[in-house]
């Protein structure tokens, strides 16, 4: 990986040769502890020099009293230590040649004045961070996977092992690399990681600054983003759209919209209040995915990778085949289909006469691409051969790009090699999307195969559709990008 010149000095915090814990505690109970613990469990590789001014020892190793007394190089220092001593530290820092610092300690400029006060100081001591760069203050660092479970983890929350992948989040709030993510890919260990960054108010490096570097990482090929406000707006629209014309997928969550929204986002960052036409007309010009919350923002994230990773993204057409086993249940996914600018075509002839051996005399099925499978499984007696022909059927018609596949799962009646549905996708280079119900205890084992294949889970039809609109809409401005070049 070559980055431009302006952008090497993330390499610090991203692969740092040794790290400093400023704030490493002997009480296991305590974040200090935490983030040492987390360094060796996720077996970084680098040497870890554990600061505290009261000496001692953890996990085996000594405590130094000061950075100064440690004499080997230091590329990174992590600091967890009340808001009032950051400053010295960074001095010190600074006098070592540490080249980065990640300060998860809260209290500069989200909070009265005595916060701003010290976060000026920081800029003068720092020199505007040309003496040294700066990730926070106010967040809980960075996740960085070189392979699964193993890598750079610098959260005070103790994390899971995950799956290394080719997703990157940066993240204004700390919440994600604290304690939503591991939540995440422990329902989806499927969905597989390349970094988060938590960068809380910050007073140095950006949003800008990792979309950017992110877009020379040829193992990132999808970037989340939650932000409070943004940094440089137009800078970010060229950064969304480089990454578009790199086939990098960019989606946005972004709070502050409404007024109450942006106080809230003062109290927790210090973000300043931004219009929310602003905001709108910077989605519309970047072509980014917005997402509605967190969940959304992996839902998608983790659709888009199981999509990429069987090559069933090279979305064309906003046409849906619908495979239902309730009327209703179509009749609803249909709406949604409408209102988020999907259509639902006519079948072809061919398609439609495999699809008809497949239903009784009495009841030919839909002319378009909405199949009611239930009549066809009563007269085949067979859930598994309907289930996978009609999918088979859909993604064979070229007005097809994708299905939309009902699923009431059971393991103890209604059996299916779910997995064969793998072979069908790799047949077509289409994707299906499953929404799957039943009894809640077997649904979790269902997912777990439908995961284990890349088919993207669902538990509403609002949410399924919607996702896939979402993607298709962002592709289609990429189109348009291309044809304006």
């Amino acid at each position: 990986m070559t980055v431009p010149a302006h952008l090497t000095f993330l390499d610090a915090f991203f692969h740092p040769k040794s790290v400093a814990i400023f704030g490493a505690s002997t009480n296991p109970n305590k974040s200090g502890y935490k983030i040492v613990e987390n360094l060796l469990n996720h077996q970084y590789p680098g040497k870890i020099f554990p600061i505290n001014p009261r000496g001692g020892s953890i996990l085996g190793m000594s405590l130094y009293k000061s950075v100064l007394d440690v004499a080997e190089p230091v590329d990174l220092a992590i600091i967890f230590v009340p808001n009032l001593h950051v400053v010295k530290i960074i001095e010190q820092c600074i006098q070592k040649g540490v080249r980065g610092a990640i300060i998860e300690a809260a209290g500069f400029g989200e909070v009265g004045l005595e916060g701003k006060q010290l976060r000026e100081k920081l800029r003068k001591v720092t020199e505007n961070f040309t003496k040294i760069h700066i990730i926070g203050p106010n967040c809980t660092g960075i996740t960085a996977l070189d392979e699964d479970g193993v890598g750079f983890f610098s959260s005070f929350i103790p994390m899971a092992n995950t799956k290394a992948g080719s997703l990157a989040i940066v993240s204004q709030s700390g919440f994600i690399n604290g304690a939503y993510y591991p939540d995440f890919t422990g329902r989806n260990p499927q969905m597989g990681l390349r970094y988060v960054v938590a960068i809380g108010n910050k007073l140095d490096v950006n949003e800008n600054h990792l979309l950017e570097y992110f877009l020379y990482d040829d193992n990132v090929s999808t970037i989340g983003i939650y932000i409070e406000s943004f940094y440089d707006v137009r800078q970010f629209i060229l950064l969304t759209r480089q990454a578009h014309q790199l086939q990098k997928d960019v989606i946005l969550l972004r709070s502050g919209f409404s007024p109450l929204g942006a106080k809230a986002t003062g109290s927790h960052t210090g973000a300043l209040a931004e219009n929310s036409a602003l905001i709108e007309a910077v989605i519309r010009q970047s072509g980014c995915i917005l997402a509605d919350d967190f969940w959304e923002l992996f839902l998608i994230s983790r659709t888009l990778t199981f999509m990429k990773d069987t090559g069933t993204n090279n979305l064309v057409l906003p046409n849906i085949g619908i495979i239902t086993i309730s009327g209703a249940a179509g009749a609803i996914m249909t709406d949604w289909s409408a209102k988020m600018g999907l259509s639902v075509p006519d079948l072809d002839e061919n398609s439609y006469s495999r699809l008809k051996e497949l239903y009784p005399p009495w009841m030919n099925p839909n002319p378009f691409a909405l199949v009611d499978y239930w009549p066809a499984v009563e007269h085949m007696k067979s859930y598994e051969k309907v289930i996978l022909s009609s999918t088979d059927i859909l993604l064979s018609c070229p007005d097809i790009q994708v299905v939309f596949l009902t699923v009431y799962y059971s393991a103890s009646s209604w059996i299916v090699d779910w997995a064969k549905l793998k072979d069908t996708v790799e047949k077509h280079k289409k994707p299906i999307f499953v929404w799957l119900f039943g009894d809640y205890q077997e649904i979790l084992q269902g997912e777990s195969i439908f995961q284990s294949i890349e088919l993207p889970v669902f538990y509403s039809e609002k949410s399924l559709v919607q996702t896939f609109s979402k993607i298709f809409t962002s592709y289609s401005f990429r189109d348009r990008l291309k044809d304006f070049k």
